[in-house]
């Protein structure tokens, strides 16, 4: 049976518990995994059966980013990770974004509309060759993402790492859309052997695409820079140095929020651009002599 100081810690990590699964979606069993604990021993823990084990209470620190003093004497700095004291960031809109910007189920969503609009373009080579890009873009980071989730990332232990595997897959994906855009014309001599003239016209939507596939690249370098500063103390900085930024997490708590706004830009641009060549090749086509 644990002393009643030791009940106050169990019950201080039972509300730790509860908050990382406010901010960073943990459930019990991942803490149990990164602990190296049973289900039951932390069950025994928190209701007092068993005394927790130093190596598991630092394991525990480590966890939560705090020292194993903060859990001992339950500092302002540990009290802020209480999810009682976990200020709300969400707003209607967000609630309903959060829904449907998941990595997966968001993209899912845009290549369905993506090849919609495909079809939309059927009479136009031109606009499907840039559609065909952003299908086979995303596509392929639906792929990325199924590998990470369900076979790299659960053989890593590390947080930090993880991120850094996360992120970066995710700034190459978005460099490699970019490129893709700039040298569309190229791509699509490639794939029709250049039997398409429609493919080297000059569309006005490449540079607003352009541009808003180099945001989203951007997005996912700050959010891997910004990962790095959070575990400064991972690339030999001195915890103490270190300690001011753990608590820098905008980019990781709003990361598929903010990335939510740039893809679906380039859908209306996608739309709005696709409608505006049909109605000129209407026009043209009503402009033309009757033979």
């Amino acid at each position: 049976m644990q002393t009643p100081e030791e009940y106050e810690v169990s019950q201080r990590i039972g509300r730790l518990i509860l908050g990382l699964k406010r901010t960073r979606g943990m459930t019990r069993e991942d803490v149990c995994k990164r602990l190296g604990i049973g289900s039951r021993t932390l069950d025994n823990y928190l209701n007092g059966v068993s005394s927790f084990k130093l190596g598991t209470l630092l394991k525990f620190a480590d966890l939560c980013k705090v020292k194993l003093a903060d859990i001992l004497d339950d500092t302002e700095a540990l009290k802020r990770l209480y999810p009682e004291n976990i200020k709300d960031k969400g707003n209607i809109f967000l609630l309903f974004m959060s829904s449907i910007v998941s990595v997966l189920v968001f993209e899912v969503i845009f290549i369905g509309l993506l090849i919609l609009l495909f079809f939309y373009a059927r009479n136009d080579k031109n606009s499907q060759s840039i559609v065909a890009i952003f299908i086979f873009a995303f596509s392929l980071e639906i792929a990325v993402v199924y590998w990470l989730t369900f076979v790299l990332i659960p053989a890593i232990e590390s947080y930090y790492i993880e991120n850094i595997y996360a992120f970066a897959t995710q700034l190459l994906l978005s460099l490699l859309l970019a490129l893709m855009i700039k040298y569309r014309m190229f791509l699509g001599a490639c794939f029709t052997k250049g039997n398409s003239a429609s493919i080297f016209e000059k569309n006005q939507v490449d540079a607003p695409l352009y541009a808003l596939a180099c945001t989203l690249a951007l997005i996912d370098f700050a959010a891997l820079m910004e990962n790095f500063i959070r575990n400064l103390e991972h690339l030999g900085i001195d915890e103490e140095v270190a300690k001011p930024f753990w608590e820098l997490t905008f980019m990781f708590d709003y990361f598929a929020y903010i990335k939510a706004v740039p893809y679906l830009l380039c859908m209306f641009v996608l739309y709005a651009g696709i409608t505006a060549r049909r109605k000129q090749a209407l026009n043209r086509a009503n402009a033309a002599p009757i033979q």
